[in-house]
């Protein structure tokens, strides 16, 4: 009995201290996703974080949507990362958007806004390409568009299409052959300013990912190109795009070439919905206010 109530107090007190009902849904006999959500409303903006990141990096938007009778904010860790199941098995983001397909099912969504942010943008993409815009109201894009390789770096991409500068290479063979070096220094970039705690926090959650499965999400994303998909949205979703101060450029002329009608906020590094969550979640409000008009 003393063990009983033992454990009934230590996960009470993990749910006090997250401030959100952290639970899991068994997609398959291979597959139970980890989630967390926060809110009430029958609107469901689904948080899908990037390359070996987990529900931990969205804590800021879960805590702003906690007490919202509009909205419910969910956020859930991709297979092989996270608290998610680690089978051996469907490592792209192709198959990632099946199992969110399957999520989405299994939780009997209907009214939903995808919020990706790096790689979980392909991810959202991906599903949008095999399942369709039907359950979808609108769409937020955080610091990625939708090609991942391009000929320059004048494009919105990632890496170069021949890998020239060895960019691609770095997390595809390096995350395995200098796995420590390679999240450390990532780290320290998506941050704004990477103070030892932050990178130490941010690589604790990267570390809950194996290399083998960060290489293959990673060389298997280098090949992703969803610009038809996003394109066909132009005028019939409303889209957000949140990008990082440095891309201005390139996402500027991207956006009002292909989605004109999308509202575009730009501002601080790779993790500012993190850094900078008071003005990320002020500009992800204002979206929604536009929508709900």
């Amino acid at each position: 009995m003393r063990i009983i109530n033992l454990v009934i107090i230590i996960v009470s007190l993990s749910f006090f201290a997250s401030g959100v009902p952290a639970e899991d849904v068994k997609i398959n006999e291979n597959l139970t996703i980890h989630y967390e959500q926060a809110g009430s409303g029958d609107i469901t903006i689904i948080f899908i974080p990037g390359w070996m990141m987990s529900t931990d990096v969205f804590e800021h938007q879960l805590a702003h949507f906690k007490n919202s009778t509009t909205y419910r904010a969910l956020a859930y860790d991709p297979r092989g990362q996270g608290k998610s199941s680690k089978p051996v098995e469907g490592h792209t983001y192709q198959q990632h958007a099946r199992d969110l397909a399957q999520l989405i099912e299994k939780l009997g969504l209907k009214n939903i806004i995808l919020a990706g942010w790096s790689y979980g943008v392909m991810e959202q993409l991906a599903y949008l390409n095999q399942f369709g815009p039907d359950k979808l109201k609108a769409m937020i894009m955080i610091d990625t568009g939708p090609d991942i390789a391009g000929a320059s770096y004048d494009e919105w991409v990632w890496y170069l299409d021949d890998d020239s500068d060895g960019y691609s290479r770095s997390f595809t063979e390096g995350i395995i052959e200098n796995r420590d070096n390679v999240i450390a220094e990532f780290s320290k970039w998506m941050l704004e300013t990477p103070t030892p705690e932050k990178v130490a926090w941010v690589s604790k959650i990267a570390n809950q990912t194996s290399s083998s499965v960060a290489s293959i999400t990673n060389a298997t994303g280098f090949y992703l190109d969803y610009s038809e998909d996003l394109i066909a949205l132009e005028g019939k979703m409303p889209l957000l795009y949140v990008v990082r101060d440095e891309k201005k450029a390139v996402a500027e002329k991207w956006i009002k070439a292909n989605t004109p009608s999308a509202t575009t906020v730009y501002m601080g590094k790779h993790m500012m919905f993190w850094e900078r969550f008071k003005e990320f979640n002020k500009a992800v409000d204002e979206f929604l206010l536009s929508i709900e008009e």
